[in-house]
């Protein structure tokens, strides 16, 4: 490639600015080569972009030329100077970018990067995610391994391609890599997904459901409503609940018997017998002040009962998932303290599932109970702010962005609400793809939580069109600004088309139609 400009002034390992070529100007966030001064080649990306001339730099310069623009035409030109500033993104070596340990020469010719170098820069193997903004022809390429063994995140406002993109990197691990993905879905949007090739298979779709009997004692507290503050009511209704667990019932029936044991106890004059969280019969006596918290667990059963009573199944959502699928959890019937109890029961037993099955302990019980824990997972979160802050949820999510890479478990966070995600999550989904943020301290907390991201990388998160991203972390080689690639199946989760919609209103109660 000819050279576009050469270096002048102060270079720095990091950065580098040169006087740019007038016919050769470089897009913002071009690719360019400059050599450093052991001779090897370095790879910047261009950050800002300057015009200005010599002659109009002061207000009497200007007004001069402004009276004499015919005649100081052809000299204003030739005191115009270009200066653009690169930040070196690293030393080519190969096909790999290794860290630059030394300044650019001063003076050194700068060429934009070929699309050959950049191409065997970024790969041609993993999911295909898009295309660099500047170069709409380079296809870029995500590495699986790191994508799921460490973690990420995509984070964006809302409306600004988050679901796209899960839908684009979903339908390529299961479509091409045959891989396992359990997508939680709390709104239901994605019940209606097709594959790109208009296909619903390999897709499984699994309903909002739950053995409440599998439960932990705090865990079925919580499914039910009562308050983490409620102590007594809570101390009641985990013995009731190691009481009935013994009697071998599950789903509605369990429940059933939950509330009919509340019932006798509150109607006991005697002493009653239950069950400790050692698993002991232990006895003791019902006394007047243990009736208005006994009512109140009561309450708390029965209208839980009423309300999901469908979603109380006999056969366990575990049961139900496949590996080589896209596995649907829809949540869409529970509120959102119900669905952190669904999810930490999920994650709780598929992280000890499959160490379980790894270390060889109890085979036999995982490959009835939970056969998708023979082979290594992902789990999406939609919605990821609900899961990830202070909940038994966030506690089994962070325990498995610490652990999960040994046992072959990764998550992807999906979320419109950066700051709502504990930082200890966060911090752990190594590769970030960032659509637009517009928020300053939504910007500062991702900031912080990936030492990856700069200065210069916020200020191009905010002025991101919709579906564009800025991709950093170990499942890609060098940070790319990409176009992500319009999935071509379907999904839910588009926005409603408002206008469309009244109008259809309109043509329903038309004056014609009424007569």
């Amino acid at each position: 490639m000819e050279p576009i400009g050469f270096i002048f002034g102060k270079s720095s390992i990091d950065e580098f600015s040169f006087a740019v070529n007038p016919s050769k100007v470089p897009k913002f966030g071009e690719y360019v080569i400059a050599e450093n001064r052991d001779g090897d080649e370095v790879l910047g990306i261009v950050r800002n972009v300057t015009n200005f001339n010599r002659l109009l730099e002061d207000a009497i310069n200007f007004e001069y030329a402004l009276k004499n623009m015919k005649i100081s035409q052809k000299v204003l030109e030739k005191n115009e100077v270009i200066v653009a500033n690169a930040r070196i993104i690293g030393t080519i070596f190969e096909d790999r970018i290794l860290p630059n340990r030394v300044p650019v020469r001063p003076n050194s010719e700068v060429r934009i990067a070929s699309d050959e170098v950049l191409k065997k820069i970024l790969g041609n193997s993993g999911i295909h995610i898009g295309n660099l903004i500047v170069r709409d022809n380079i296809p870029v390429f995500i590495d699986l391994n790191q994508l799921v063994l460490r973690h990420f995140a995509i984070l964006s406002v809302t409306g600004g391609g988050k679901s796209n993109t899960v839908c684009v990197m979903v339908n390529d691990i299961v479509r091409k890599f045959n891989g396992s993905v359990i997508l939680i879905d709390p709104h239901g949007e994605y019940v209606n997904f097709f594959f790109e090739d208009k296909s619903e298979k390999k897709k499984n779709v699994i309903p909002a459901g739950i053995r409440p009997e599998m439960l932990e004692p705090w865990e079925f507290c919580s499914l039910v409503g009562i308050d983490r503050d409620a102590s007594v009511q809570r101390m009641h209704l985990e013995r009731i609940f190691m009481t009935v667990r013994r009697e071998n019932l599950s789903g509605v029936d369990f429940m059933k018997r939950v509330l009919e044991v509340a019932e006798e106890w509150i109607s006991s004059s005697g002493e009653i017998e239950y069950v400790d969280a050692t698993g002991n019969v232990r006895r003791t006596r019902i006394t007047r002040e243990d009736l208005n918290p006994l009512y109140r667990v009561k309450e708390y059963v029965l209208a839980f009962l009423r309300r999901y009573e469908e979603l109380l199944t006999q056969r366990d959502m575990l049961a139900n998932l496949r590996d080589g699928y896209l596995n649907i959890v829809n949540l869409s019937g529970f509120d959102e303290e119900q669905m952190r109890v669904v999810v930490a029961y999920l994650l709780r037993n598929l992280l000890v599932g499959r160490i379980s099955y790894l270390r060889k302990k109890n085979r036999d019980y995982w490959e009835r109970v939970c056969p998708i824990v023979k082979k290594p997972m992902l789990i999406v979160f939609e919605e990821a702010h609900i899961f990830a802050g202070k909940s038994e949820a966030s506690f089994w999510m962070s325990r498995i962005a610490r652990e999960g890479r040994k046992f072959g478990i990764g998550i992807g966070i999906v979320s419109q609400r950066p700051k709502k995600i504990s930082d200890d999550i966060l911090s752990q989904c190594n590769t970030k793809i960032i659509l637009r943020i517009i928020e300053p301290s939504d910007q500062k907390y991702i900031q912080q939580a990936s030492e990856q991201i700069s200065e210069d990388l916020l200020t191009d998160i905010s002025s991101l069109g919709i579906g564009e991203a800025i991709i950093v972390g170990p499942a890609v080689k060098i940070p790319v600004a990409v176009k992500i690639r319009k999935f071509n199946g379907s999904y839910g989760g588009r926005d409603v088309d408002v206008v469309s919609e009244w109008k259809g209103i309109e043509r329903d109660f038309s004056l014609e139609e009424i007569v």
